[in-house]
């Protein structure tokens, strides 16, 4: 019997053990297509919650730091998991990354060698956490990127960040991950109010969650049949994501039914069962200021009211006479009672001007103050019998439960204070100690110095006189929506540090300037005229001629302005906000009631006349070379405004600034300038080819047979911004050609004047398009130099 020889069987593979209970996948075992997949899915599931603080903050600045302190706590937290650290360490690496963003964006120039913190940056941490804290219980929101919330929004979304990673990445819990991107999600929704367009940001957190689930889905389905990791044959697993496509097509069918049918839930949009606002006689909860931050922001330019009136007027919702240590305006509220007869005046007044209004609410959503011009005195129409009165601050407001409805209509009849210039003159200082002229102790002394500075430098000695020459100063410094914030948690030294801002914050250091002089001043909200349908009129006064006109008020006529309160007369509104559209009424020492606006006014019209043109003061910022212009400063430095939503990389930032210096040499190769300091004409001249420069880069070039006043004022008109300062750099160049002299003192208010038409010009356009149009210019004045030099020397030849 023969016998076949055979190998022995190969020994059987010893069984995969079993991952234990609760144990979560290594991430780093798996293909290198999913570990992507879930690192894409974590991202985009955090840049999905930071969204809704778009309703926190006006504008988009802070996003750059928001979206840096994601990438940067993710990034940190992926490479230090990869290099096998573990979690204490991982977290350790964490906030040593915290910590150096942080002192790089908010205090760089407490760092040692430029990279180190010092005692100083830990101390400068802990005030601005504090400031951050404070301005948590008064801003309210849409507010503005203030150097303290940020830093406390950076930390939140950095710890949240650093968790969801962990979540993800160590424990395998997507879910736990999820809900915990949903508190970062939940809170900036739950700080704003309410609108039934909600819905649009809750579709990306859903599609990011949906995603990360799906990276997830091939372990939670591995008990269900041959799926990976499972003990399947390796030959017999299949590759990839088998789950993805067939559930992203789900998840994108649910989420968009979700979207759609949400808005048909009972109840979705309705009033609510309870009504808050209005407890206790109170019809305002809120700061009126706050209105002002978003609208003036808004992507509605479409209109809110449209007026017919005798003259341009102010329509007022409400003043705010409490300045608090958290800087900033606030009444005590409103508690209105019902009108019977006459609205009561407020305080008593002298000489006024009578103005009828017709008023037509086009889209004032949720609103219950009802802007009317100051001092109303009658008030009808189908509305008014739901009109309210609070005679403590002049305001008018609805019943409880009532809010402004489009299509609502109502007239005023109001007398505006009119006071005679030489009368107001005799008014002499308020006594002090009075609740109109109390300041906290935290004023900074930069205020109320630069307060005595101006008055002084305009001799003013009476109230009068000081509130136009604070007026008249503040006027010449630089309008933006978008204002510098500075590294300190202080926003009014900020604003002194850049002169630059918008209205509230022109309107709010003006009244407490007037404070510390002992001067009452409070700062009144509302909107400005609006646009003219059709031209105004005016006499050869340069008053406007009487008779009804329409006007057209828009979310951007949204504006603060200051009264002051003088005794016998009433509150008189000053104007200290240059506006880029000119639309304000800007009271001069002749004419405390204008009539026309700013924009309209003719050529040959001072806008302040009670400080002559020579007295007039310009204050360089401290430490600031003769030449250097407001713009010129906020553009040099831009790492106080920019600290929070400046670059967070500090390898951005050393080749940031490198090209600026290569950038800034080239420039100056180009233009040939030299240390030398140049004389008060020249640096007129130097201020005006700068406009130029902009101008041409616009697409605007003077013509031959312009004079520069003429082609300043085409300049401005060709972009609706800056008719004023215009006004005063062709004034300055006039001096410049033809006198044989001038003081240093004309040449800094050219600069100021040029530095403010850039600004204006520059302002509606994206930061890139901006870039593109000074170089475009650049090259227009370098390619008309060329030109003019071969002029010359042909006509030798």
């Amino acid at each position: 019997m023969s016998t076949t020889l055979q190998p022995p069987p190969a020994p059987p593979a010893p069984p995969r053990a079993a991952p234990a209970a609760g144990t979560p996948p290594s991430i780093s075992q798996l293909p290198g297509r999913r570990a992507d997949l879930l690192l894409g899915a974590t991202v985009a599931l955090l840049v999905a919650a930071c969204l809704p603080l778009t309703r926190v903050f006006v504008g988009l600045d802070f996003l750059r730091p928001v979206l840096g302190a994601v990438l940067l706590a993710v990034g940190l937290s992926w490479g230090a998991r990869r290099l096998g650290a573990g979690p204490v360490t991982s977290l350790l690496v964490s906030v040593l990354g915290w910590a150096a963003f942080c002192s790089a964006a908010f205090f760089p120039d407490t760092l040692a060698l430029g990279v180190l913190p010092t005692r100083e940056t830990f101390e400068a941490a802990v005030e601005l956490w504090i400031r951050g804290v404070q301005l948590m219980s008064v801003r309210q929101p849409p507010a503005f990127a203030e150097a303290g919330l940020i830093f406390l929004t950076l930390t939140g979304v950095w710890s949240v960040a650093h968790a969801v990673e962990g979540l993800v990445f160590r424990l395998g819990a997507p879910v736990k991950a999820i809900a915990m991107a949903m508190l970062l999600w939940t809170v900036p929704l739950t700080l704003t109010r309410g609108d039934a367009t909600a819905w649009p940001w809750a579709v990306p957190l859903l599609a990011a969650g949906a995603l990360l689930l799906l990276g997830f889905a091939g372990d939670d389905v591995t008990g269900w049949d041959r799926r990976p990791g499972r003990g399947a044959p390796a030959g017999d697993r299949p590759e990839g994501l088998p789950l993805l496509p067939t559930g992203s097509a789900i998840a994108a069918v649910a989420i968009v039914a979700g979207a759609l049918v949400a808005g048909s839930l009972p109840g979705f949009g309705q009033a609510p069962w309870y009504e808050l606002r209005g407890l206790g006689g109170t019809t305002l909860t809120t700061n009126p200021i706050v209105d002002i931050r978003s609208r003036l922001v808004a992507t509605n330019r479409g209109p809110v009211l449209r007026v017919a009136a005798d003259r341009p007027v102010y329509l007022r919702t409400t003043s705010l006479d409490r300045y608090s240590e958290a800087e900033e305006w606030t009444n005590s509220g409103i508690r209105g009672e019902p009108i019977d007869g006459d609205v009561p005046f407020e305080v008593p007044l002298n000489i006024v001007e009578q103005v009828n209004v017709d008023v037509e609410v086009v889209d004032l959503p949720q609103a219950v103050l009802v802007p009317a011009p100051y001092q109303a005195a009658r008030v009808s129409g189908p509305v008014a019998d739901a009109f309210q009165y609070d005679q403590r601050n002049s305001t008018l407001t609805l019943d409880p439960g009532r809010t402004l409805q489009a299509g609502d209509r109502y007239s005023v009849v109001a007398t505006i204070p009119a006071p005679d210039p030489d009368q107001l003159a005799t008014v002499r200082s308020w006594a002090p100690g009075s609740a109109l002229t109390q300041l906290p102790d935290n004023v900074p002394t930069a205020v109320t110095d630069l307060a005595q500075r101006i008055v002084s430098a305009a001799g003013a000695n009476t109230p009068f006189r000081q509130a136009l020459a604070i007026q008249n100063e503040l006027r010449s410094w630089t309008y933006s929506t978008t204002p510098p914030q500075g590294h300190s948690g202080q926003a009014m030294a900020a604003f002194l540090d850049s002169r630059t801002g918008y209205c509230e914050q022109f309107a709010g250091t003006m009244a407490v300037m007037l404070r510390s002089l002992d001067i009452p001043a409070r700062v009144a909200v509302g909107y400005t005229p609006g646009q003219p349908l059709e031209p105004e009129v005016t006499d050869d006064a340069g008053q406007a001629v009487a008779g009804p006109r329409q006007f057209v008020v828009t979310n951007g006529n949204a504006h603060a302005w200051v009264e002051v309160l003088f005794p016998g007369v009433g509150w008189v509104a000053f104007e200290p906000t240059p506006r880029a559209d000119g639309n304000v009424l800007v009271p001069t020492a002749a004419n405390l009631a204008p009539s026309i606006t700013a924009a309209s006014a003719p050529e040959d019209f001072e806008p302040v006349a009670s400080v002559p043109e020579e007295d007039q003061l310009f204050l360089p910022d401290p430490g600031a070379g003769p030449s250097e212009t407001p713009s010129e400063s906020v553009a040099a430095g831009g790492g106080a405004a920019g600290g929070p939503g400046a670059d967070q990389s500090v390898l951005l930032v050393l080749l940031g600034l490198v090209g600026v210096a290569l950038l800034a040499g080239g420039v100056a190769r180009a233009r040939g300038d030299t240390t030398v300091e140049r004389l008060p004409s020249d640096r007129v001249l130097h201020a005006f080819a700068g406009v130029e420069r902009v101008g041409r880069g616009l697409g605007v070039a003077p013509a031959g047979w312009e004079t520069d006043t003429e082609y300043l004022r085409r300049l401005a008109a060709s972009s609706g911004n800056g008719v004023e300062a215009a006004r005063r750099l062709g004034a300055h160049m006039a001096q410049a050609r033809y006198a044989t002299a001038l003081p240093a003192t004309v040449a800094e208010r050219s600069e100021s004047a040029a530095g403010a038409l850039t600004a204006q010009l520059l302002e509606p356009l994206p930061a890139g398009r901006r870039l593109l149009v000074r170089l475009r210019g650049t090259l227009a004045m370098a390619v008309t130099r060329v030109r003019g030099r071969v002029r010359r020397l042909s006509r030798r030849t």
